[in-house]
């Protein structure tokens, strides 16, 4: 059953903003309501990635402002550093060989693009994905992101993300009970479907409302968080730059 206050779409990831995956309580800053935000343009509509969600949602991440400006604004990002060539072919190398597995295994796999959504509620909030694998055999149905890194927990609620907006799709899923995996190289983690619970749908609701809510939620600048962070001082004159000073003249040990 679709839920009657979203309305959903199926979207070309080349016509949206591209995923980043770099993804105090201060309040906003005074000479601006909005903290600061330089000439970076506002979006129609607030527009977020799942994976922008997924690390909230799991404690990954506390700046919940940079996620709502990312969803509010169209940004000039700072390089990453990540070697975006070797990533996507490690990616692809793994998503190629798990599609295989799966095929193998009789499943009907659609990949990537395949499988993109929108969800777009009541207020006007747009919430995307693009889960890696989707596989159907029958009754059963299977929704995979591949990880070519290290785990984390924000893994598994970015694939139950996937698993609560699928259904409500036009898609193949469409009123399906998804069940969930994450595949780290050889190794599959399953995410079972009863996760799905209103404990977690409560905390999506919630997440998609602050980041995608008209008031800026408080910054919360740190090294930790700042050196990954794409948005520049332009935009977030608060930013960090410069690493947590180790202090050695205290007396206390």
């Amino acid at each position: 059953m679709r839920r009657p206050y979203s309305r959903i779409k199926m979207i070309d990831e080349e016509t949206s903003q591209p995923k980043s995956e770099y993804d105090t309580d201060s309040p906003p800053s005074q000479e601006s309501p909005r903290g600061n935000i330089g000439s970076s343009p506002q979006r129609s509509n607030p527009f977020i990635w799942v994976s922008w969600l997924s690390k909230l949602m799991a404690g990954e991440k506390q700046c919940e402002w940079a996620s709502w400006f990312r969803s509010h604004y169209v940004w000039q990002k700072l390089p990453s550093g990540l070697d975006v060539a070797k990533w996507t072919a490690d990616h692809a190398q793994l998503l190629r060989a798990r599609k295989a597995v799966l095929e193998a295994e009789g499943f009907t796999v659609y990949a990537e693009d395949q499988n993109s959504f929108t969800l777009q509620g009541n207020a006007g909030i747009e919430v995307c994905g693009k889960p890696d694998l989707v596989a159907l055999r029958g009754s059963e149905a299977y929704v995979e992101d591949c990880k070519t890194g290290t785990p984390r927990h924000s893994d598994q609620f970015q694939v139950l993300v996937y698993m609560l907006a699928l259904p409500h799709t036009n898609g193949p899923c469409q009123g399906r009970q998804l069940e969930g995996r994450i595949v780290y190289g050889s190794r599959v983690v399953d995410v079972p479907a009863s996760r799905i619970n209103a404990e977690m749908k409560e905390l999506f609701r919630k997440t998609v409302l602050t980041i995608g809510g008209p008031e800026p939620p408080g910054k919360v600048p740190s090294w930790g968080e700042c050196r990954y962070c794409d948005i520049s001082r332009a935009d977030c004159p608060q930013r960090i730059d410069i690493e947590t000073e180790v202090v050695t003249d205290h007396g206390l040990f």
